[in-house]
C-alpha cells in the first residue's frame, strides 16, 4: 500500500469508520411510527426525529448495515453528508468542493445523482448536477484517484448521490442502499396492482403480526402479505439474500458484515408456528405465489389453495389471535367507483358475518369505501398506495356484530392518523 493510499485508508478510519452519522430512513407516508418502532427493536438509535417520509437518527456504519440487512419497513436509508445554504452556482461549486468525497465514493465507479428542488434560487437541476459532479472529480484529481463517472443509480459497482435543495439550503446525502429495499428477492412472479414488499411489512407490522397466531389472506394475489409474514415470524432478516451499495463503499468492512450476518438475531418475538390460511380466486395469484414461496424458502409455510372469501369460513379463536388482511381490488381494476364501493359493502357485511371474533386490517380506498364497509376500528393509518389515497383500518379486538352502523369509525370515536401525528 502506497503512503498515499494509507494516509487515505487513515482518513477514512477517522472520519467515515469511527464516528456517528445522520442517517435518513426513508419510509411509507403514514407509516412513520411503524418504522421507528422496527428501528427501536433493532437497536439502532435511542432518539429518533420523525418527519413526513422518514426517521431520521444517529449511527454508525454497523447501523447502516444493520437496517439495510434486517428492517422490513424502509424503502432506503440514506447518509447524510453535508448542509450548507446556496444561493448562486459559484457557492454550490466552492461547498461541494470543500467535502472530502474520496472518503465515501470509490474511484472510477459509476456515479449518479437524484435531485429535487423547492423554494430555492438554484433549480435547474442539471446545472446542479454539472457543478457538483465537476467538483467531485476535481477531489478525486488532486487525490490522484480515478474520477467517479457517469453511470446507471442502480449499478451494483455505483453510488447515487441525493441532492435536496429547500429554500436556498442543499443537503447532500449518500444512498447506502441500492435497490429500494421493497425489492428482496423472492418476487419472481407477480399479478396485477402487486403491493410492494415494505408496505405490506408495514401493515403487517401497524396490525402487531407478533400477537398474531392464524393469518388469513383470501385475496393474496402475488402473495406478498403471506410472505412477509412468513418471513418476519421466522425471525429472518428483510434483506438475508441481496446485496447493498453500502458494500461498494471505502469505508466498507466486509469482515464486520459478514459477523454481522453470522451473529444477527431478530430482537422480534419470532413464533415459526404462525398459521398461515392464503388464497386467492385467480390462478395465476396462486401460481404467483407458490413461486414466490418457494424462491423466499418459505413454501412449508404459505400454500395458497384456491378460495373465494365470500364462500370461506374458517373457524376464529375467540382470543383475537386471529389476523385478517385484506388488500381488496380497486380503482381501474374494479371498473367503475360504483363497482368498488359494492364490493366493499359486501366485504364488511362478510366480516360481520363470518369474522367478527378476529381482527383485521383492511385497505380501503376513501370515506365511500370505508363507508360502505360500515365496520368498527381500533386506528386508522392514511398513506397513498399506487398513486391513489387510501386508509389502513386497524381493528384490535372482536368486535359485536351489532357494532359498525352507521359507516367505518373509530371504536373510541376519535379517527386517528399516523400520517398526521408523525409529520413533524
Amino acid at each position: 500500500m502506497t503512503d498515499t493510499a494509507k494516509a487515505l485508508a487513515r482518513r477514512i478510519r477517522q472520519h467515515v469508520t469511527g464516528r456517528e452519522h445522520r442517517l435518513f430512513a426513508v419510509v411509507h407516508p403514514g407509516f412513520e411510527e411503524t418504522a421507528a418502532a422496527e428501528l427501536r427493536e433493532l437497536g439502532v438509535a435511542s432518539t429518533l426525529d420523525l418527519t413526513e417520509g422518514g426517521v431520521e437518527f444517529e449511527g454508525k456504519l454497523e447501523d447502516v448495515y444493520r437496517v439495510n440487512y434486517a428492517a422490513y419497513t424502509p424503502t432506503r436509508l440514506l447518509m447524510r453528508l453535508t448542509v450548507f445554504r446556496a444561493e448562486e452556482f459559484t457557492r454550490l461549486r466552492a461547498k461541494a468542493l470543500e467535502f472530502p468525497w474520496e472518503l465515501h465514493l470509490a474511484g472510477g465507479a459509476p456515479l449518479s445523482f437524484s435531485i429535487t428542488c423547492r423554494h430555492s434560487r438554484l433549480y435547474h437541476t442539471g446545472r446542479i448536477e454539472q457543478e457538483i459532479r465537476a467538483a467531485v472529480s476535481q477531489r478525486f484529481s488532486a487525490a490522484g484517484l480515478p474520477v467517479p463517472q457517469p453511470g446507471d443509480a442502480e449499478s451494483p459497482e455505483g453510488a447515487q448521490v441525493f441532492v435536496r435543495f429547500q429554500d436556498d439550503i442543499c443537503t447532500l446525502s449518500i444512498d447506502s442502499t441500492g435497490e429500494p429495499l421493497y425489492r428482496r428477492g423472492y418476487r419472481t412472479h407477480v399479478v396485477d396492482a402487486p403491493l410492494r414488499e415494505t408496505l405490506a411489512a408495514c401493515i403487517l407490522r401497524a396490525a402487531r403480526l407478533e400477537t398474531v397466531r392464524t393469518l388469513i389472506d383470501p385475496m393474496c394475489g402475488s402473495g406478498t402479505f403471506s410472505l412477509e409474514a412468513a418471513l418476519m415470524s421466522a425471525g429472518r432478516p428483510a434483506g438475508e439474500t441481496r446485496t447493498f451499495a453500502f458494500e461498494s463503499w471505502p469505508a466498507f468492512r466486509p469482515a464486520a458484515f459478514g459477523y454481522l450476518k453470522k451473529n444477527f438475531r431478530s430482537p422480534g418475538p419470532a413464533h415459526g408456528s404462525l398459521r398461515i390460511v392464503c388464497g386467492d380466486t385467480d390462478e395465476r395469484a396462486l401460481l404467483a405465489t407458490t413461486a414466490n414461496a418457494q424462491t423466499a424458502g418459505v413454501s412449508s409455510s404459505v400454500s395458497p389453495v384456491k378460495m373465494d372469501f365470500f364462500d370461506y369460513v374458517s373457524d376464529i379463536a375467540p382470543d383475537a389471535t386471529t389476523l385478517l388482511v385484506l388488500n381488496p381490488p380497486y380503482g381501474g381494476r374494479m371498473g367503475s367507483r360504483a363497482g368498488t364501493v359494492l364490493f366493499y359493502k359486501m366485504i364488511g357485511e362478510k366480516v360481520k358475518a363470518d369474522y367478527a371474533a378476529a381482527r383485521f386490517a383492511i385497505v380501503a380506498p376513501g370515506q365511500e369505501c370505508e363507508r360502505a364497509l360500515d365496520l368498527p376500528y381500533s386506528r386508522k393509518i392514511l398513506f397513498m398506495n399506487g398513486g391513489i389515497k387510501v386508509a389502513l383500518l386497524v381493528k384490535d379486538a372482536p368486535f359485536d356484530s351489532a357494532q359498525g352502523a352507521g359507516g367505518a369509525r373509530s371504536l373510541d370515536g376519535a379517527e386517528t392518523s399516523e400520517a398526521n401525528t408523525s409529520a413533524r
